[in-house]
């Protein structure tokens, strides 16, 4: 893919989702940035909640269109004609296999996936949702540590404010991204 966050990342869909499935999870997510929701949340949350509602509009738009959406699944390697997804139960199987005595580390570090880099950019994971940050993370070969803005959040899905590494510096691939997630604030009853 060109791009490690998708616009199915930006809604929290998967590329098999239905057109139905894509237009409530945009629905869930406006809702979510509502202005009542994010009414006096500090300057920073509401400059993530603003490059979010941008992304989760087009996201709909891209997505939600048959059309559009055909045309970036092909760009972006979503889709590839006459390629499918392997089939569950088509890869290896069976016992575990013993590698004998004689293995070395250095015998399993030459086994090391060749295309997996040792060193991966830090993708801009700030204005997407904690979940779709974990999925973009865990995709570019990073751990994910979450730092609650709120103090008694509510039960919802967190919007990431923040991030150290900045996005694009190089990093060394398993390194942390240590994120600031934000969640409205539970009302006092």
């Amino acid at each position: 893919m060109t791009s490690v966050v998708t616009w199915y990342d930006v809604l929290g869909v998967l590329p098999d989702a239905t057109t139905e499935d894509i237009r409530a999870a945009w629905q869930a997510r406006r809702t979510a940035l509502a202005p009542d929701v994010l009414a006096g949340a500090p300057p920073a949350v509401l400059a993530a909640a603003d490059r979010a509602v941008r992304s989760v509009d087009e996201a709909g738009r891209v997505l939600g269109d048959p059309a559009a959406r055909a045309a970036y699944d092909a760009d972006s390697g979503v889709s590839r004609p006459g390629e499918g997804l392997v089939q569950p139960g088509s890869g290896p199987t069976g016992p575990d296999i013993t590698l004998g005595e004689r293995w070395t580390t250095a015998n399993e570090e030459a086994l090391q996936d060749p295309v997996r880099p040792s060193h991966v950019v830090a993708p801009d994971v700030s204005g997407l949702f904690y979940r779709a940050c974990m999925e973009v993370a865990g995709r570019a070969g990073l751990h994910v540590a979450p730092v609650a803005l709120t103090a008694r959040p509510m039960p919802v899905e967190g919007l990431v404010v923040a991030q150290t590494p900045a996005p694009g510096h190089r990093v060394h691939a398993d390194s942390t991204l240590t994120v600031q997630v934000w969640h409205p604030a539970e009302m006092d009853r």
